[in-house]
């Protein structure tokens, strides 16, 4: 019996997971507004009842994909055996991350499919609340550098310059929207570099 639970559990999570994946192809290649739940499905292997007994709507669909996105952060920058600083660590996972939307096209679907999701507020409102997630993973992982803890008032080191992590990579974002020949992994990263700079003679790892 407990096994059998077990599976229908598994399978469960195999569905969604199906289905997340195939949200995010598509949203990436068609765009947020172009996509239908239907396609979804379909590129799913499964029947679109079966997407609505998961994802009620498309922005359910966004909001898990990014849930599963800020996990898979969560885990990499809480890892004990995770090598390097905070700023090191970011640099990589940052640039991991917009090679990966560049390497086919540059990334003009990844452009346009920014263009529209920052569009219907239920999404904005959504990616406000997931990038707080990542700022405060980024501020709980450098206090750790700094050595300094977090005391809740907003204004400590590590906390600034999470704040400035996280506030660069919005604003290389916004330019990769405005700008259609614009080079998302080499700036992102100069981004990094340049918060580093500022902050960087004040971790406790500085020699």
């Amino acid at each position: 019996m407990v096994r059998a639970g077990l599976v229908r559990k598994e399978r469960k999570a195999a569905t969604r997971r199906a289905l997340v994946v195939a949200a995010q192809t598509l949203f990436a290649e068609k765009g947020y507004d172009e996509t239908t739940l239907e396609e979804v499905a379909e590129l799913a292997g499964l029947h679109v009842q079966t997407l609505y007994r998961h994802f009620a709507s498309k922005v359910e669909l966004v909001a898990a994909g990014d849930e599963e996105k800020l996990e898979r952060f969560r885990l990499a920058i809480r890892d004990p055996d995770r090598k390097g600083d905070t700023f090191s660590f970011w640099r990589q996972w940052l640039h991991t991350a917009a090679t990966r939307v560049t390497q086919e096209d540059g990334g003009q679907y990844y452009r346009e499919f920014l263009i529209q999701r920052w569009g219907p507020p239920t999404v904005s409102s959504h990616l406000i609340r997931i990038g707080q997630a990542y700022e405060d993973l980024l501020a709980e992982s450098l206090a750790k550098d700094f050595q300094q803890p977090l005391d809740g008032n907003g204004l400590e080191t590590p906390r600034l310059a999470a704040i400035a992590l996280w506030a660069a990579n919005a604003h290389i974002l916004r330019r990769h929207c405005a700008q259609e020949d614009f080079d998302l992994v080499h700036e992102a990263v100069a981004a990094i570099d340049k918060v580093e700079s500022l902050f960087k003679p004040l971790t406790a790892n500085n020699d």
